[in-house]
C-alpha cells in the first residue's frame, strides 16, 4: 500500500494537502509545509564571524607584544656585546699600564746616569728590563683594541720606535711619561666611547633597574682602576722622593678619585665583580700594597720627609706587588663587565622565551579557534541537518499547533519548520506508541526515551516491563542457588559438586593435568545426634563445612554430598599437595567445638584422597569411589589407633 505522506520522487515537494491514517482509523488533513523566501546565514559562517574579530584583535596584541619582545632581545644582545667590548678595552688598558713600569724605570734611571745592567742589579726584576722592553711591542700586538683606531695604531707604532731609544738611554723620562699619558688618554677615550655606545644601545630599551645599576657600577670600577693605576706610580715616587714634581699632587688626587669611585659602586656590584672586589680587599699582597699607598698618601698630605729616599731596593720589591694590584683592579673592571654581559644575556634569553611563548600561544590560539570552528560547525550543522531531514519526512502530520518563528541560522530555521510540522503529529504518534507498548519490547527504538506525553507513556510501559524482568531474574537466581547449594552449609550440593568434578576432569583431560579428590566424613555424627539431638548434629555439620572452607583455598571447590559426607576438588596448583591439605582439614575440624550445656563436643573427620592423571579412561565417579574407599581406610586406621590407645597396647 503506498504511503500517503510520500513526496514526488526526486523533488522533495509535498503533494499538497495529504491524509494520515491515525491508530483509530481517522483520516487527518495535513496542510503543506510553509516555506520562507528569505536567505539565512549558515552555522559555520556565524561561528567564523564570531571568532574572527576577537582572533584578529588577539593577533594584533600578541604581535605587538612579540615585536616588543624581539626588540628587547635585540637590544639586550647589543648591550651584552658592548659589555664584552668594554672588558676587552679594560684588559688592553691594564696590559699597557703594566708596561709603563719598565719604560719609566729605565728612562728615569738613565736620567740619573744608571745603566740597564746596573738597574737590574739594584732592583732584581724577575725579567731583565731589556727583555721586558723587547717583548712589550710583541705582547701588545695581541690586543685588538690597541689596533682598533688610527690613533692607537699610531701610539703602538711610536712605542716600537721609542723602545731602542729607551734601551740606549737617549730618551728623557719626561718624554716617556708624556707618551704614556697620551696613550692612556687615547685608550680611555675608546673605553668611554664604547660606554657611550652602550648607553645609546639601551636608550630605546627599558632594561630592569638592576641592569642600569650594573652599568653605573661598571663606570665607577673603571674610574677606580684608572685612579689605582695612578696611585701605584705616585706612591713609589712619593715614598722614594723621586719622580715628577707634581707626583704628590697626582697621588692625592688619585687617592680621592679612588675613594669616591669605591664609595659609588659599594653594594651595587654584580656577583662576579663583588667576588673580585672582595679578593682585592682581602688578598694579603693587595692589602699590604694598599697600606703602602696609604703611607704614601699620608706623606704627601703631611709634607713629611720621604721615608725611602734613595732606597732603590724598595722600587724593585714593589714591582711585583704593584703589578698584581693593578691586575686585580683590572679583574674588578672585567668582572663588572662580565656581570653586565651576563645581565644582558639573561634579559635576551628572557625576551626570547617570552617571544617563543607568545608565538606558541598565538599558534595554539589560532589552532584552537580554527579547530573550534570546524568542530562546532560539524557538531551543530550535521545534527541539525539530520534533524531537519528527519523532521521533513514526518512533516505531513497534524498542524494544529502554533508555528514557531523562523528566526536564526539557515539550518535552525529549517529545523524549526520541521518541528512545527512534527508537533501537529504528536497525537497520532502518541496513539501509535501506546498501541506499540503491548508489542515486542526487544526493539531498541522502544527503549529510547521520547519527549512529551508519548515518551512518558512509553517509559511507563518499559519501566513496568523492566521491573517484571528484574523480578524474574531474582527468582531465577534464587532457584539456581537452591538447586546448586546445600541449604544447611551453603556449600555446593551433591549434584552441583559432581557436575563440577565431571567438567573439571574433562578440562584437565585436554590439558593432561592431575586431579585430586578428597572425600571427608565427619566421625561420630550419629552418636552426636543420638546424644544431643539433630540440632547439635546440624551445628556439627555446619562447623565442619566452615572448617573445610578455611582449610582450602579459593581455587579449590568444596561441596556436601549429603549427611556427614563432603567432597573437595583441589585446583591444579594444589593437586600434588593432597596430603598437606588433608592435614589442614583434620586440624581445622579438630579445632571446632560445639557448645552443649556446660560442655563442648569435639569434632573429628576422616579424609581420603584419590589422585589421577586425567586421560580418556579417567572416570569422575570412580575417583569419588576411590576417595571414599581411602576415607574408610583412614577411618579404620584411626579407630584402630584409638582402640590400641584405650587397651594400652
Amino acid at each position: 500500500m503506498p504511503d500517503p505522506t510520500r513526496t514526488r520522487a526526486g523533488t522533495g515537494t509535498p503533494l499538497g494537502p495529504s491524509k494520515l491514517i491515525s491508530a483509530k482509523g481517522t483520516a487527518l488533513d495535513l496542510p503543506a509545509l510553509p516555506r520562507s523566501g528569505r536567505r539565512h546565514p549558515g552555522v559555520r559562517f556565524l561561528l567564523i564571524s564570531v571568532v574572527l574579530i576577537p582572533m584578529l584583535a588577539t593577533c594584533i596584541l600578541v604581535f605587538s607584544s612579540a615585536t616588543s619582545a624581539w626588540g628587547a632581545h635585540r637590544d639586550a644582545g647589543k648591550a651584552a656585546k658592548d659589555a664584552t667590548q668594554l672588558a676587552a678595552v679594560a684588559s688592553a688598558r691594564a696590559k699597557l699600564s703594566s708596561f709603563q713600569l719598565p719604560f719609566t724605570a729605565v728612562s728615569y734611571a738613565a736620567q740619573l746616569g744608571i745603566s740597564i745592567p746596573v738597574l737590574d742589579n739594584l732592583l732584581h726584576p724577575a725579567v731583565p728590563f731589556q727583555d721586558q722592553l723587547a717583548q712589550g711591542a710583541t705582547v701588545l700586538a695581541g690586543y685588538s683594541t690597541l689596533e682598533s683606531t688610527p690613533t692607537m695604531r699610531a701610539d703602538i707604532s711610536e712605542l716600537r720606535a721609542i723602545i731602542p731609544e729607551v734601551v740606549a738611554g737617549t730618551i728623557s723620562f719626561d718624554r716617556v711619561d708624556a707618551f704614556f699619558l697620551k696613550t692612556d688618554a687615547d685608550i680611555d677615550n675608546i673605553w668611554y666611547k664604547d660606554y657611550d655606545q652602550l648607553q645609546t644601545d639601551i636608550a630605546s630599551w627599558r632594561p630592569p633597574a638592576s641592569f642600569e645599576v650594573h652599568m653605573a657600577a661598571l663606570q665607577q670600577t673603571y674610574q677606580a682602576f684608572l685612579a689605582g693605576g695612578t696611585e701605584i706610580g705616585g706612591a713609589v715616587y712619593v715614598l722614594e722622593g723621586v719622580g715628577p714634581t707634581n707626583a704628590k699632587q697626582q697621588l692625592i688626587q688619585a687617592a680621592g678619585e679612588y675613594q669616591t669611585a669605591a664609595g659609588e659602586f659599594a653594594g651595587q656590584l654584580g656577583p662576579e665583580a663583588e667576588q673580585a672586589w672582595h679578593h682585592l680587599q682581602t688578598a694579603p699582597a693587595d692589602v699590604r700594597f694598599a697600606a703602602t699607598i696609604q703611607q704614601a698618601v699620608s706623606v704627601a698630605l703631611n709634607g713629611t720627609k720621604p721615608p725611602l729616599t734613595g732606597n732603590l731596593a724598595f722600587s724593585g720589591a714593589s714591582m711585583a706587588p704593584s703589578l698584581n694590584y693593578l691586575a686585580d683592579l683590572n679583574s674588578l673592571v672585567t668582572s663588572a663587565s662580565q656581570d653586565l654581559h651576563n645581565a644582558g644575556i639573561a634579559q635576551a634569553s628572557a625576551a626570547s622565551r617570552q617571544l617563543t611563548v607568545e608565538i606558541v600561544l598565538l599558534s595554539i590560539l589560532a589552532l584552537l579557534c580554527i579547530g573550534g570552528v570546524l568542530v562546532a560547525g560539524r557538531v551543530l550543522t550535521r545534527p541539525l541537518k539530520r534533524l531537519a531531514a528527519g523532521a521533513m519526512q514526518v512533516s505531513n502530520g497534524e498542524l494544529d499547533l502554533e508555528p514557531l518563528a523562523d528566526k536564526g541560522p539557515r539550518e535552525v530555521v529549517t529545523t524549526i519548520a520541521a518541528f512545527n510540522d512534527m508537533a501537529s503529529t504528536l497525537r497520532a504518534v502518541e496513539e501509535k506508541a501506546v498501541g506499540l507498548a503491548a508489542e515486542d519490547l526487544s526493539d531498541p527504538e522502544l527503549r529510547r526515551p521520547l519527549p512529551g506525553r508519548t515518551g512518558q507513556a512509553l517509559q511507563v510501559s518499559i519501566d513496568a516491563l523492566s521491573d517484571r524482568i528484574h523480578e524474574r531474574q531474582v527468582q531465577r537466581h534464587l532457584l539456581h542457588e537452591a538447586a546448586t547449594h546445600d541449604s544447611l552449609t551453603g556449600l555446593l550440593n551433591r549434584r552441583a559438586v559432581l557436575e563440577y568434578l565431571t567438567d573439571d576432569v574433562s578440562r584437565r583431560r585436554e590439558a593432561g593435568e592431575t586431579v585430586a579428590v578428597l572425600f571427608i566424613d565427619l566421625d561420630g555424627l550419629k552418636p552426636i545426634n543420638d546424644a544431643y539431638g539433630h540440632e547439635i548434629g546440624d551445628a556439627a555439620i555446619a562447623a565442619t563445612a566452615m572448617a573445610l572452607t578455611r582449610a582450602t583455598d579459593e581455587c579449590d571447590v568444596v561441596g556436601r554430598l549429603g549427611g556427614d559426607e563432603f567432597l573437595v576438588v583441589l585446583c591444579h596448583g594444589h593437586s600434588c599437595d593432597g596430603d598437606t591439605v588433608v592435614q589442614r582439614i583434620r586440624q581445622a575440624v579438630a579445632q571446632c567445638r560445639i557448645s552443649v550445656n556446660a560442655g563442648v563436643v569435639p569434632l573429628e573427620a576422616s579424609v581420603g584422597v584419590a589422585l589421577a592423571q586425567c586421560d580418556q579412561d579417567t572416570d569422575p565417579m570412580m575417583l569419588v569411589r576411590k576417595a571414599d574407599e581411602a576415607m574408610y581406610e583412614a577411618k579404620k586406621a584411626a579407630r584402630s589407633r584409638r582402640e590400641r590407645a584405650v587397651s594400652g597396647t
